[in-house]
């Protein structure tokens, strides 16, 4: 086996190699980067923020506080969710631990370009620090996590824009245009046809192990012998996938709609204290619009300057002052400031664990090799 191992070293992949790829992204991330300060920076010079300091003093602390309610739900249940994921019937995990891998992980994804792409080794990283769980173990969790929430997120999405062009009487606002609801529509159908598909895919119990053997077969010798001997940690991947039962994806997939909707709920909050002139579905179609646009643009960290510019946009068009709009701005942004700042603490603060070597794959493997 070490003579394998000595045959293709690292350095020999281009998987592991800086290459053209990695400076695309590099520079991806910094136009995302530079493309959203530009952005906020208009938003500065175009917008009126000298009333925001004596809107937030009528709300005081307590008030700002209460804001932070839904999101923090959002996070406990979020933690759950993943924890069921991970333990798939076989190892049960500290709430605590997956918490902080989840808040930290999740600072990285507010604040860095492509950060939503980053995060995800990191997960696997700090699982394996924090938990002793190897990527073969963790991999099936995080694919999946992240399967369900762009899939919920495209189902809430197209479920308001859905209602909002059934129900036109509902959105009274000049803010949202048929133009831009259909818009809304469409991206969202796509989105959940992509994850849907995905979601099938790896809920098949035969896909990954087709996947693995046209891998393996790839017309290039040395990644194909590659993926070839890491056939034990797919059929490890595969056997926690095949964990899953029908109702247990129903499940998944109402925890997590409900974990988008708590972004909703928050916004009408924001705007309900405020005293903003929009209405409940009106609410919710504007964070399902600002939210999925934030989405389709991950280079953008945070999606700083595309994200505010939309709410602006929408609430002015809607009849609010700009003070007003400046105000739910700082509001919904105090909230990802904090959470950013508890999550790099407890990244910051993370150490590894002395455990006991992961024996969780042990019942896994023996359920891979049944037929």
């Amino acid at each position: 086996m070490a003579r394998k191992q000595s045959h293709y070293p690292r350095k020999h992949f281009e998987l592991f190699r800086p290459n053209a790829r990695t400076r695309l992204q590099t520079a991806a991330s910094l136009l995302g980067l530079l493309a959203g300060v530009l952005m906020l920076l208009h938003l500065f010079q175009t917008t009126d923020f000298s009333g925001v300091p004596t809107l937030l003093a009528r709300l005081g602390m307590g008030t700002v506080l209460l804001i932070l309610i839904p999101y923090s739900i959002a996070a406990v249940l979020d933690t759950i969710s993943w924890r069921r994921l991970l333990s798939m019937g076989v190892r049960r995990f500290s709430f605590l631990r997956i918490f902080r891998i989840r808040t930290a992980t999740e600072a990285v994804v507010i604040t860095v370009p492509l950060g939503s792409i980053i995060s995800d080794p990191l997960k696997s990283w700090m699982l394996k620090r924090e938990i002793g769980l190897g990527l073969s173990s963790s991999a099936a969790s995080i694919v999946l996590r992240k399967t369900f929430l762009g899939f919920c997120q495209g189902l809430l999405a197209l479920s308001i824009a859905a209602f909002s062009l059934l129900r036109p009487a509902s959105i009274a606002s000049a803010g949202f245009s048929t133009s831009l609801i259909w818009t809304l529509f469409g991206a969202a159908f796509g989105i959940v046809v992509l994850y849907g598909t995905a979601l099938g895919l790896l809920c098949n119990r035969s896909f990954i192990d087709r996947f693995h053997r046209w891998l393996a077969r790839l017309p290039f010798p040395r990644i194909g012998r590659w993926f070839g001997e890491k056939e034990p940690q797919f059929r490890e991947f595969n056997a926690h996938l095949r964990s899953f039962s029908f109702q247990s994806v129903l499940t998944f997939i109402a925890l997590y709609t409900f974990i988008w909707l708590t972004e909703s709920i928050e916004t009408y909050m924001i705007l309900v204290l405020l005293g903003a002139h929009m209405t409940f579905p009106e609410a919710f179609l504007m964070e399902a619009a600002c939210v999925l646009m934030r989405t389709l643009m991950p280079m953008v960290p945070g999606g700083i300057g595309v994200q505010d510019t939309g709410y602006v946009s929408i609430l002015t068009t809607a009849g609010n002052s700009d003070s007003l709009a400046a105000a739910f701005l700082v509001l919904k942004r105090f909230r990802e400031v904090l959470w950013a700042i508890v999550g790099y603490a407890l990244l910051a603060t993370s150490r590894k664990k002395a455990l006991a070597p992961d024996r969780s794959s042990e019942p896994l493997l023996a359920m891979a090799s049944e037929p």
